[in-house]
């Protein structure tokens, strides 16, 4: 026998048990790191995708408001009282490029929308009469001519047209209504009574979904999309949008 051939076999070994698992794990972690990063460009494109729809919500609006003299849509859907759906946005902007389909947002996990998306979980029953989700959208209601809180305590003329908002690039137009509780089947939540309480993060995500994006627990620092009155949209934290009842983002008289 050749011994150079004999000196080759007795040269090569097998990996051993220790070496295998050592290149299994680097697989496992350049996996996991492939896995989130895929996941963090999937989460990107959804909210992206989302301020493209409130973009368009806000351009079927534009549209709306130079056809009315600069007047605002309005309200409606009631959040456990009463309400006028026909007086909503969801029902007015039809005719303006707007439908139901486009108003659902790709960042929305309700489980209340109406049979029709598949769902058929109601919000709850209003006078007997099973109470669905709508949209995901909803209008900061001091720009409604109907539940503007100037309306409410007869403080004077709501904002409900451009020429009554004086810095529209500062004051939020259009944002995500919270996905469970009665307010999931409104349009609109009541800024007016954040600041009423030590918590206003809490309260306002009873009524507004203020962590869409980072879905952590409610507080100043989660993420949500908002539209403004001038046309841009923004992802910002809640604590960007509201302090206090003295500054905030909502109050157009600020």
């Amino acid at each position: 026998m050749c011994p150079c051939s004999s000196m080759r076999r007795q040269g090569r070994r097998a990996f051993t048990i220790v070496e295998l698992m050592v290149v299994i794990g680097i697989v496992a972690i350049l996996m996991s790191l492939l896995l989130i990063g895929l996941s963090t460009v999937s989460r990107q494109a959804t909210v992206t995708s989302c301020l493209s729809q409130l973009r368009e919500l806000f351009n079927a609006h534009t549209s709306y408001a130079n056809l009315y003299q600069e007047c605002f849509v309005d309200v409606g859907l009631p959040h456990g009282g009463g309400g006028d759906p026909k007086r909503s946005f969801v029902t007015t902007l039809r005719g303006f490029g707007m439908d139901e389909v486009a108003l659902r947002s790709p960042l929305d996990r309700s489980s209340h929308w109406a049979p029709e998306f598949g769902e058929g979980v109601p919000v709850s029953l209003s006078g007997g009469t099973p109470l669905y989700r709508r949209t995901s959208f909803g209008m900061n209601n001091y720009l409604s001519r109907t539940y503007s809180p100037t309306m409410i305590t007869g403080a004077g003329a709501p904002a409900d047209r451009l020429s009554r908002v004086p810095r529209p690039d500062q004051v939020i137009c259009f944002l995500l209504m919270t996905e469970r509780g009665n307010y999931a089947g409104s349009d609109h939540p009541h800024v007016e009574n954040w600041g009423v309480v030590s918590n206003p993060a809490a309260l306002a995500a009873t009524q507004c979904q203020i962590n869409a994006i980072d879905r952590r627990p409610p507080s100043g620092s989660s993420r949500s999309n908002w539209s403004f009155v001038d046309g841009h949209v923004a992802t910002l934290t809640f604590d960007e949008v509201f302090t206090s009842p003295q500054e905030n983002r909502f109050n157009p008289g600020l």
